[in-house]
């Protein structure tokens, strides 16, 4: 919701805030599936870092130690900052619009 609050307040059609709002979601979960993982290793092959920098954003890893039963301390935490980061940005662009 917090991702979607975010591309509502970028534009002004909400069919569009939609699709952008998805494609962003989309990309928070298929960035930690494996045969994307294996695309992005065939794309870069020297640069380890930047796929590992692409799959740390995905959700599925943060979500693995939820389905487990496993409460760990660094996943609630990327989960709240991505949430405090989208509604601190929502609020700098809602801000921006309101001056102008």
């Amino acid at each position: 919701l917090a991702v979607s609050c975010i591309t509502s307040a970028i534009t002004r059609s909400q069919v569009v805030s939609f699709i952008v709002s998805v494609v962003a979601c989309l990309f928070l979960i298929l960035a930690g599936f494996p045969p994307v993982i294996n695309l992005l290793q065939g794309l870069t092959h020297n640069w380890q870092w930047l796929v590992d920098t692409i799959t740390s954003f995905s959700v599925i890893t943060h979500f693995e130690g939820f389905q487990k039963g496993v409460l760990d301390s660094r996943d609630v935490i990327f989960f709240l900052s991505l949430i405090g980061f989208s509604l601190f940005t929502t609020s700098v662009i809602l801000r921006t619009h309101r001056t102008t």
